[in-house]
């Protein structure tokens, strides 16, 4: 059963339901094949691994607080790997010869036993032997891969952090911590030893890490100097620096020395306290900005700069939205000279602030700044991913973190611009204290140089100041208290401090942060120490458990702080404050925290969800609310819901504990289990609505796709929980409430519960977040089955009934919303791709039949529109995807064994004899059976799609087709590279399983692309094809073909193959092709998988039953195959191949099967006719082919790739064909009977299509065997009924005897003499094959570009060898025919050779081809094909009209002989009915009769001599005259196409075909004008001198394309000759004189080269109206040569002579060729007067056009005019009057040319009249003058001219001689002439 519609796949698939799969493998356990079933894994008690791993730590120790040590837990899946496979291929060798003489040359090995007599079935056997060897076991591993959407299961790891340095101008905000680093010698710090308790190494670091999330052109780095406090303002301290330099002399060394001793007392007394001093920033606007990085940095902002020893960003920064690349971010060093000087009023961050933007603004501001000189460099560069000894923030240590470095490197902690959406992974609990300004202006007058003392309290006592304040540089890790900065005497100083404190991470309410304000003494006074109190403040770290964080302006107390202050605010206590307790005191904290969330909504959820778990006394207080028993509830409740609310930032970054608690919630017994679900759903809106969350390529949000994959855990159950005696009735009673008693006690039992009850809302979100809640699903099931014991659990058990009804709800609603969803096809496309994976995943752990039932439940739900084929398509390619795929489709059960397979078992096949019940049944196995589809139930629905979709026929369909190909596709290959597939009896199993592929393969058949050459088909329908949207012919993609290709006719573009022979002429590929190249190539390889890997025998005993309809069916598939899995090579590879091996020609040579090759004149043309004209019909035709690799193919590939990829494509290529033999071998061998009478021809079409494609040594040599056993088979039929296959063949064999591989000529040579051998013997007489092989060899010498005629001369050597060793023949005159057919194909090969030597010179090598083909005369088929030679080379010089004539000669050729075949009054009487195309056209006429009438030789009977043939060569000819311009003879080739159409009723091709009459037409209209067209421009070209040899004396016309210039054709020819004489030899004529040879040196050649002009008769001129019929059809010239009598070419007016030289060719042109012989010449010679006349006439003329012209020009008129009547004219009209005017002849014989120049003068003056009347009237105003000039010009010749031209010779009107003669034209009629005339007549 074969199916053939929609509707019936509906209704099959519809009553088939799969098998109970767990109760199936229980009862039939013992009949399986239990080995095949272990060899795919058997099935194993479920396939997920549940691993529990720590997530990786980047450093040394996690981070953690002092109390425990947090884990995070990621969940893995492992799956299958593929391992590719690549062979190798056999190197190849050329050899050379030049020896021409046939018999001295040294014939090729011969095959051994080719003439040994063997029987028909011990050569099969022999060939398969040998065919089965070194084969590729996986065909698809050298296929390439399909295009796959990837697994939907996220693995979103958090993004790294990225980096940035310290200030962003524009966003006025500090975007990193500060990173302190001490730069002083050893001996400098030694000063502060007193001062400094001890130094840990990481506070030695020189180097920081910083991080930039979003880069910037505005970010500064901003180095900051301090110095120990001293005495005097910033400025004072400055000056020396500013002022004295080390070094010095005198009174300046001592300064020097004075202040260095009291910078020591300075660092001894106060070296605990700092002063600001100095600071530069540094624009990184460079290192973000690609377009300038690497432009110097010193040239930035006038800074001459550089900092630490090295400051490094890293490259991670850039992997953010910005995506800035990292590749010119190079290392740059900064050497900083100056520094700004820190003004103590301007030190708060809003200065900063505000000077770095006035600093981007103006350049000239650094100018107004002080600065101290100074040194310091930096180095800033790309961090790279491991940098050995780094510390992280928290100061821990890194991974890879070596021990034995002087100085570690510090990561720096960023503060992005805009939030950056990563939860927490690490533990991180960070506060930054900034103080920021103090008043104490109104304080007693001790208040001067202010610092603080900061500390970190647990309590009120002094002892209890805790260590957790970062040190900075040079001290220790940790310290109890820190100063701030000192400016000196300032009562309000601004701080600029940042104090870095590592929380505790159990905060109390007695911790608090305590400032102390002290005055510092500077100078040293006696009884007093250096610290003098000012007050406190203080900031308790809590309220309301909750961290404080934000600005804080405090208040400072006088007093001594009071018992527990620091429980109360700081404006609680009653003590004395600065200014009655104003805030002076203005602080900022800020908190980086992985514990505090400092977001109100999650505090409150978290503190209620920590009361629930943990024993509370209520009421509990939240924040500033107090929560009873009675509203906890409501308030929980609330607070799941209010986390929409929350802000998103923290949101994120406590994502995992927030539904870490949510999913505890789900299932707590004692907690509100069944109403939670409802809210939690909710509580995610706004992370899965959110546009700033990063989304993966399928729109799920990264955050929840991560967590589900790495962090969730099966909330635990069995948690002690609360009592609800503990808590008291009500709280008990509110529990009872909520929930379900505790039913549902499994959290996927409860998650499946909830969306399958779950309304408005809420089941909205269920629906558009599916996934999330499908994989929550999926690895809450796995866990639990991770934990139950397996072994008490089968699949059928593991899970409640209730939860699989629950299942079953949410995948029929699941599945409703996708049908119902359909108008929004990416939304559904989503939930569809969601609920694929999640069966996928139910396969692993339930019951299998049961999801298979759901499967089954979601096919028939989508089954009622057929627009969601393609959601059922992409469900079942997610399905079939599993590990198990094999196993879950009972692969094993494919045998006669099993209750629904009818296919024999391995035993029964091997076996002698099959059951006739198991016969019957091996058809049934290539149907898609409902048996089968129970069975076979994914793979079967698979089918059924596909079956289903190649049946459609609805708008867009093609996609679906090509998804539907590529799922079955890639699960072939995964087969292929699955190594438990890789034994041969397991491949059989898995082929047999996908046997009815190849009855919907089959049934699909005229819906495949066509591939092959579209010339095999009727005319009609080709016409039909390739004009649906014909070539617009432009001379690129003509040139680009390299052909005339587009509408050839049969005969001309190739394949002889007979339409009676053939039962499916593939007609039908062409009316309803429907796939496209790359779905129909990925059909065919599936079908050729089949075909390999199925057992043999069972394709045997299949195609001996299969009826002749079905097996020529087989053979069109197999003939498309051929076509399409040609071996191409790439043009990159092409070009790199050449550069890199054009020296070698051994590896040229073995490589040479890897390039393209020629195939013959009739096989290029269907190379390049194979696409049709509807595909891609804009692309050239090499790029229409389906090159599978182009789209992703590498422009920039190594040598070593190109070649490792042509390696595979031509493996690929081998097996691909070696397949299709077997094939072929197979029907050979059991239908032989049948092949007697009509499958001899389709075999043969499709094996000698494979010659004609580039092919392997490999493939050819087992082709050819195949061929001889056949051609020994079926010698007799080949030679009487295949005339036309066999015409191809020997076409195709004798290409191969010119190849340069040795093998396979030897393989060419065998099979060529077995075919004239046995055509001799079954005939007698070989003359048809001698014909044939005669025909191809001018075929392929014509046209193969690649084509060596050394190599086919020793092939023809090889033969005669063969002939001579056959000692059978000898008696027979089968060696003296072979000898001579020989010897004239050898001296073919002589003529080609002689055309090589001209191969660069066109016209030359077009000569010899006309020759050749003029020789061919009496020879039809022969010179047709010649003609079309001529017409494609003619193509590729772009001599498009040439080409066309070619085809019109061709035309008339088979005119002629279907006149004499058959008599239709539609077809051309033969050659003469074309004439109006060109007169040249009647030497096609056949000379007589009986001479040439077609007989039994086969002469004429090839497929271009019939009216399809006529008609293809018409249409092919109007195509290129259209390209050439010549619109109108389009008109006059469709006069004798249009009848024959008529005739065939073909009304299609007659709209087409007046169409292009229209558009050639429109053409002759638009273009009307004739300077708008252009056509050729013609020479005179001679040649003088014995080297040119038979050219000696010759004079040609050539035709060069229009407005070729004199000096470029000279070029062209100098060139050309020079090269073959030599420069020095070869000389160009430059005049147009008659050449003396007599004065030529013999030993140079001489070309002379002259334009001409078409030239006609007057009475031509009436005939010859339009520009087209002026420059068509003619065959007469004329160039003109003035003269001198005495030898100057040019003289005065007086003796001015002129010779005009008519020369006539031989054809008219446009001919068959370029070039045309001269065969006459007439030269007439002007006297002076004569030539004046001429002069005068063409001047009149010229003005007449000029005034007449529509529409007017008047530049142009101008022009004219001021040339007619310009004052300054030499040689003008006024001087020509005054020398022939001014006085009458003595000599009455010039009375008549005086009185024609009077006339000519008289007509000049009136036309110049009216050229100034028109020009007046188109002059604009300010050229008036010009035309009063141009006036007064004209009236002053008049005036001048007037005397001359009214004065009248008086002879001339009396009768002095009467002239009986009338002459045709003055031209022709010289004075002598008529004085010889009236001499005559008067005597």
């Amino acid at each position: 059963v074969h199916l053939h519609d929609g509707s019936s796949h509906s209704a099959l698939s519809s009553k088939t339901w799969p098998l109970d799969f767990e109760g199936f493998l229980m009862t039939q356990l013992n009949n399986l094949d239990l080995d095949l079933a272990q060899e795919l894994g058997d099935f194993p008690e479920d396939d997920l691994d549940v691993v529990f791993a720590p997530k990786e730590c980047r450093t040394l120790q996690p981070s953690m607080p002092e109390d425990g040590l947090v884990h995070f837990l990621v969940f893995l899946q492992a799956g299958p790997h593929q391992v590719p496979a690549v062979s190798e291929e056999a190197s190849r060798t050329t050899l050379a010869c030049s020896d021409l003489e046939l018999r001295s040359l040294q014939p090729d090995p011969r095959l051994e036993h080719l003439l040994r007599h063997v029987s028909a079935e011990e050569f099969e056997r022999l060939n398969e032997e040998a065919r089965r060897t070194n084969r590729h076991a996986e065909l698809l591993a050298l296929y390439p891969s399909v295009d796959e959407v990837s697994r939907l299961s996220c693995s979103s790891f958090p993004a790294g952090c990225p980096s940035t340095p310290e200030v962003k101008a524009d966003e006025h905000s500090t975007i990193s911590e500060n990173f302190h680093c001490d730069l002083n010698s050893d001996s400098l710090r030694g000063l502060l030893r007193s001062h400094t308790p001890s130094i840990d190494l990481s506070t030695q670091a020189r180097s920081a890490v910083f991080s930039v999330t979003y880069p910037s052109p505005d970010i500064y780095l901003v180095i900051k100097i301090e110095k120990v406090l001293q005495q005097g303002e910033i400025g004072d301290c400055a000056e020396p620096y500013m002022v004295l330099k080390e070094g010095e002399a005198g009174k300046t060394k001592e300064k020097i020395e004075k202040l260095k001793a009291q910078a020591e007392s300075f660092c001894q007394r106060l070296g605990k306290y700092r002063m600001p001093f100095a600071w530069i920033p540094i624009s990184l606007t460079n290192f973000f900005n690609v377009s300038t990085l690497e432009r110097e940095i010193q040239e930035t902002e006038g800074l001459n700069a550089t900092l630490l020893q090295a400051r490094r960003l890293s490259d991670r920064s850039f992997n953010s939205e910005d995506n800035y690349p990292t590749s010119n971010f190079k290392t740059i060093s900064l050497t900083l000279g100056t520094f700004f000087k820190q003004e103590g009023d301007r030190l708060s961050d809003e200065d900063l602030f505000k000077f770095l933007a006035d600093f981007k603004r103006s350049s000239s501001l650094q100018r107004r700044i002080k600065t101290l000189p100074g040194m310091l460099k930096v180095e800033i560069s790309p961090a790279p991913e491991n940098i050995g000894y780094c510390l992280t923030p928290e100061l821990l240590p890194l991974k890879a973190f070596s021990e034995n470095r002087n100085r570690p490197h510090k990561e720096i902690l960023e503060f992005p611009i805009r939030e950056v959406y990563v939860p927490h992974t690490i533990y991180r609990n960070l506060l930054y204290v900034y103080p920021q300004r103090l008043n104490f202006a109104n304080r007693l007058a001790s208040a001067r140089n202010i610092t603080i003392k900061i500390q970190f309290m647990c309590g009120e006592d002094s002892s209890c100041a805790m260590p957790v304040i970062f040190g900075k540089s040079s001290g220790p890790e940790f310290v109890r208290e820190i100063y701030t900065a000192i400016t000196y005497h300032n009562k309000s100083p601004d701080f600029y401090e940042e104090v870095k404190i590592k929380l505790p991470a159990k905060l109390t309410e007695k911790h608090h942060l305590l400032f102390t304000f002290y005055h510092i003494s500077c100078q040293p006074k006696q009884g007093t120490s250096v610290e003098t109190l000012l007050g406190y403040s203080w900031l308790p770290i809590l309220l309301n458990d909750r961290l404080q964080t934000g600005h804080y302006s405090l208040p400072v107390a006088l007093d001594k702080l009071p018992l527990h202050y620091s429980i109360h605010s700081p404006e609680t206590p009653p003590i004395k404050w600065v200014e009655g307790h104003k805030g002076v005191f203005i602080v900022e904290v800020q908190a980086v925290s992985s514990v505090h969330t400092q977001d109100n909504h999650l505090e409150k959820f978290f503190t209620l969800c920590h009361s629930l778990e943990n024993q509370v006394t209520f009421p509990i207080r939240v924040m500033d609310q107090k929560i009873t028993e009675a509203s906890l509830e409501h308030e929980l409740k609330l607070s799941i819901i209010c986390l929409n609310s929350s802000r998103l930032e923290p949101l994120v970054l406590f994502l995992h504990l927030v539904l870490d608690k949510l999913f505890q919630l789900a299932v707590q017994p004692m907690v509100i289990a069944g109403q939670t679900g409802i809210y939690w759903f909710m509580a995610f809106k706004s992370l899965h609505n959110s546009k700033e969350l990063s989304k993966d390529q399928h729109g799920r949000n990264c955050l929840l796709a991560s967590y589900v994959y790495y962090v969730f855990r099966l909330p635990d159950p069995q948690r002690e929980v609360v009592k609800p005696g503990m808590v008291g009735a009500r709280v008990a009673k509110l529990f009872f409430f909520l929930i379900h008693a505790g039913q549902h006690s499994h959290f996927h039992e409860e998650l499946a519960l909830q969306m399958v009850v779950s309304t408005g809302m809420v089941r909205e979100s269920v629906f558009k977040y599916a996934w999330f809640f499908f994989e929550l699903l999926i690895k809450s099931m796995a866990q639990y089955v991770h934990n139950i014991e397996k072994q008490d659990n089968p699949r059928r058990s593991r899970f409640s009934n209730r939860f699989k009804d629950d299942i079953t709800t949410i995948v029929s609603v699941i599945t409703s919303e996708i049908a119902a969803l359909v108008v929004k096809p990416e939304q559904a496309e989503k939930i569809n791709i969601s609920l694929a994976f999640f069966l996928y995943d139910l396969l692993s752990l339930m019951d299998r039949g049961f999801v298979f039932n759901l499967i089954k439940h979601y096919c028939n739900q989508l089954n009622s529109l057929s627009t969601l084929i393609s959601m059922r398509l992409e469900f079942l390619r997610i399905l079939c995807s599993h590990e198990h795929y094999l196993n879950l489709n009972l692969f094993f059960m494919t045998s006669a064994s099993a209750p629904a397979s009818p296919s024999p078992s391995l035993s029964s096949q091997n076996s002698s004899s099959c059951s006739s019940f198991q016969d019957q049944k091996i058809t049934g196995m290539f149907d898609l059976s409902a048996e089968y589809r129970q069975q076979h139930f994914l793979t079967g629905l698979l089918f059924t799609e596909l079956a289903a979709a190649l049946d459609a026929d609805s708008e867009g369909i093609s996609k679906v087709q090509r998804k539907a190909v590529n799922a079955i596709l890639s699960l072939l290959s995964s087969h292929d590279l699955d190594p438990r597939c890789s034994k041969k009896e397991v491949k059989i199993k898995i082929a047999a399983l996908y046997l009815p592929l190849v009855g919907i393969i089959l049934d699909s058949l005229p819906q495949l692309h066509d591939f092959t050459s579209k010339t095999f088909l009727p005319f009609n329908f080709l016409a039909s094809k390739r004009d649906g949207k014909g070539r617009t012919g432009t001379p690129e993609e003509e040139d680009s073909s390299g052909a005339i290709n587009q509408n050839v006719a049969l005969a001309i573009a190739g394949s002889q193959f007979s339409i009676r022979n053939s039962v499916i002429p593939l007609m039908s590929l062409v009316c309803s092709a429907t796939l496209g190249p790359d779905t129909t190539r990925n059909l065919l390889i599936c079908f050729l998988w089949i075909m390999k890997n199925a057992d043999q025998s069972l394709i045997q005993k299949w195609i001996a039953d299969l009826p002749s309809m079905q097996l020529n069916r087989i053979l069109d598939l197999l003939f498309i195959c051929v076509s399409c899995f040609e071996y191409k090579v790439s043009e990159t590879r092409h070009v790199v191949l050449t550069q890199a091996l054009q020296k070698s020609r051994d590896v040229k040579a073995r490589l040479e099967e890897a390039l393209l090759r020629g195939e013959g004149a009739r096989g290029e043309m269907m190379k390049r006719c194979r696409i049709p004209a509807g595909v891609n019909e804009n692309l050239r035709w090499r790029k229409e082919q389906t090159q599978w690799r182009q789209a992703n193919e590498r422009q920039d590939k190594t040598k070593a790739e190109l070649d490792q990829e042509a390696l595979i494509s031509g493996n690929l290529a081998t097996e691909a064909n070696l397949i299709i033999l077997d094939m072929q071998e197979n029907i050979i061998q059991v239908r032989s009977t049948e092949c007697r009478d009509n499958l001899l021809g389709g075999v043969l079409k499709v094996l000698v299509n494979s010659l004609g494609y580039d092919q392997s040594t490999t493939y050819l040599t087992h082709c050819f065997a195949t061929l001889r056993a056949l051609i020994a088979k079926f010698g007799d039929l080949l030679f009487e009924e295949e005339v036309e296959q066999c015409a191809d063949l020997c076409q195709r064999v004798l290409h191969h005897c010119s190849s340069s591989i040795d093998i396979t000529r030897t393989q060419a040579c065998a099979t060529l003499y077995l075919l004239m051998r046995y055509s001799f013997s079954s005939t007698s007489n070989f003359s048809r094959v001698k014909m044939q092989v005669t025909m191809s060899l001018a075929s392929l010498v014509g046209k193969s570009p690649e084509f060596n005629e050394e190599f086919l001369r020793r092939s023809l050597r090889t033969i005669l060898a063969y002939a001579e060793e056959d000692t059978d023949m000898q008696a027979t005159p089968f060696p003296i025919q072979v000898e001579e057919l020989l010897c004239n194909l050898n001296s073919i090969l002589s003529d080609t050779v002689k055309m090589r030597e001209f191969q660069e010179d066109p016209e030359m090598l077009m000569d010899l081809m006309y020759r050749i083909a003029k020789g061919y005369q009496t020879s039809p088929d022969l010179r047709l094909t010649w003609l079309q030679n001529m017409a494609e080379k003619h193509t590729k010089r772009k001599c498009y009209t040439e080409a066309a004539m070619c085809l019109v000669h061709a035309a008339a050729l088979v005119a002629e002989y279907l006149s004499m075949l058959e008599d239709r009054s539609y077809l051309p009487v033969g050659s003469v009915s074309f004439q109006n195309i060109s007169s040249n056209v009647l030497e096609e006429s056949a000379v007589s009769d009986d001479v040439l009438s077609p007989d039994e030789d086969g002469i004429c009977s090839g497929r271009y001599f019939s009216e399809s043939g006529l008609v293809g060569l018409l249409e092919q000819a109007a195509e290129l005259f259209s390209t050439g311009g010549l619109y109108e003879t389009v008109n006059e080739v469709y006069k004798i196409v249009i009848p024959i159409l008529e005739a065939h009723r073909d009304f299609r091709k007659l709209t087409l075909t007046h169409s292009k009459l229209q558009k050639a037409f429109d053409s002759i209209i638009n273009k009307v004008l004739g300077q708008k067209r252009m056509f050729g421009t013609y020479f005179r070209v001679g040649f003088y001198g014995s080297k040119f040899g038979d050219l000696d004396e010759q004079e040609f016309i050539y035709k060069e394309p229009a407005i070729t210039k004199l000096p470029e054709i000279s070029h062209r020819l100098e060139g050309f000759y020079g090269q073959c004489f030599g420069e020095d030899a070869v000389e160009v004529i430059k005049d147009s004189a008659p050449v003396d040879k007599r004065k030529l040196d013999p030993n140079k050649a001489y070309i002379q080269i002259t334009f001409v002009e078409p030239y006609f008769d007057e009475y031509e001129m009436k005939d010859r109206v339009t520009y087209f019929e002026k420059n068509f059809n003619i065959s007469r010239f004329m160039y003109t040569t003035p003269f001198t009598m005495d030898g100057r070419p040019r003289g005065e007016l007086y003796e001015q002579y002129k010779r005009n030289t008519i020369l006539t060719t031989m054809h008219a042109f446009p001919y068959i060729k370029t070039r045309i012989n001269v065969i006459q010449r007439e030269e007439f010679i002007l006297t002076p007067i004569e030539v004046a006349i001429e002069d005068m006439r063409k001047k009149t003329q010229e003005l007449t056009a000029a005034t007449n012209q529509e529409p007017p020009d008047a530049k142009m008129l101008q022009m004219v005019l001021q040339g007619s009547v310009g004052a300054t004219v030499n040689q003008g009209p006024l001087e020509v009057a005054q020398v022939f005017l001014a006085e009458i002849p003595a000599d009455p014989k010039l009375y008549r040319h005086h009185n024609k120049l009077r006339l000519c003068f008289k007509e000049f003056i009136m036309r110049c009249g009216e050229a100034l009347e028109k020009n007046k009237h188109l002059i604009t105003a300010d050229q008036r003058e010009y035309h009063q000039e141009l006036k007064r010009n004209y009236i002053k010749l008049k005036e001048n001219l007037r005397p001359m031209i009214e004065r009248k010779i008086p002879e001339l009107y009396k009768p002095v001689v009467k002239v009986h003669s009338i002459r045709e034209s003055f031209r022709n009629h010289s004075f002598r002439k008529y004085d010889a005339q009236t001499s005559s007549q008067s005597t």
